[in-house]
């Protein structure tokens, strides 16, 4: 049976033009309010396939599902190694509604195409690119069980992408002290974002007042001009161990 006359038919519909177009009235699965504008409905769509690509993506893939786990939606990790457990915690993910399978690369499209009958969203970091086939079967199987599929790596048919494109540490100056958080800068749909991930306790967090970008070395950094969590107690500008540092590194640019 021709599906033509049904696309036809559907075509006429008032308020139906596209396919996508039926998935704009499912609510998508919740996200962490700072991680919202990232999508372009606020949320992680059901049905699709979307890309966090960049530098920590694992990190904001992992952050991405984390409210949807609270909500007791069962999410699924392909091919993420053996993250730590505590740092799955930290970034507010429920583990009661994780699971992380240690899947080799190889193997990753078939455990997928599997896990979605079962599980309301799938992390996965792929080990080949599909064939063009397999990825029209797959997305197939997405869409009827409007389920999401995060990849960690670019893949063809996504909805929606996300690249974290600049990554700025805070909590170690000075080479002592402990990281406290990172500030991110991520491209997606919906334009350039800025935030905390992790911020200071563990979740992404807002962008304090007063950070600012600028230009250094001829490329784009982030350079915080407020306090992001330093410990005062970890202050070394008094420190004589860094004055020393400071001379040898003076006299080493000397000799060099």
């Amino acid at each position: 049976m021709s599906a033509a006359p049904v696309i036809e038919q559907l075509s006429r519909e008032t308020g139906i033009s596209t396919a996508a177009a039926l998935f704009d009235k499912i609510p998508p699965h919740p996200v962490d309010p700072v991680l919202s504008p990232l999508f372009r409905r606020g949320g992680l769509p059901r049905g699709e396939l979307v890309t966090v690509t960049g530098e920590l993506s694992l990190s904001c893939g992992l952050a991405t599902i984390a409210a949807a786990t609270r909500e007791q939606k069962w999410c699924a990790g392909i091919g993420l190694g053996e993250p730590s457990v505590s740092s799955i915690a930290d970034l507010g993910v429920d583990l009661d509604h994780f699971v992380n399978l240690a899947t080799p690369g190889e193997d990753w499209l078939r455990v997928a195409s599997i896990l979605i009958e079962s599980f309301d969203i799938i992390l996965v970091d792929p080990g080949f690119a599909p064939s063009a086939s397999e990825r029209a079967r797959l997305l197939a199987k997405i869409r009827e069980r409007r389920m999401s599929l995060i990849s960690l790596r670019p893949l063809s048919g996504s909805t929606e992408q996300i690249e974290i494109t600049d990554t700025r540490w805070s909590g170690a100056e000075h080479g002592h002290g402990r990281l406290q958080s990172c500030l991110v800068r991520a491209r997606s749909q919906t334009g350039t974002h800025r935030f905390l991930l992790p911020g200071p306790s563990g979740t992404p967090a807002s962008v304090p007042a007063g950070t600012l970008e600028v230009v250094a070395d001829g490329g784009a950094s982030i350079a915080p001009t407020t306090d992001l969590g330093t410990d005062p107690a970890t202050d070394t500008d008094d420190d004589p161990r860094w004055s020393t540092i400071t001379q040898l590194r003076q006299v080493i640019s000397h000799v060099g």
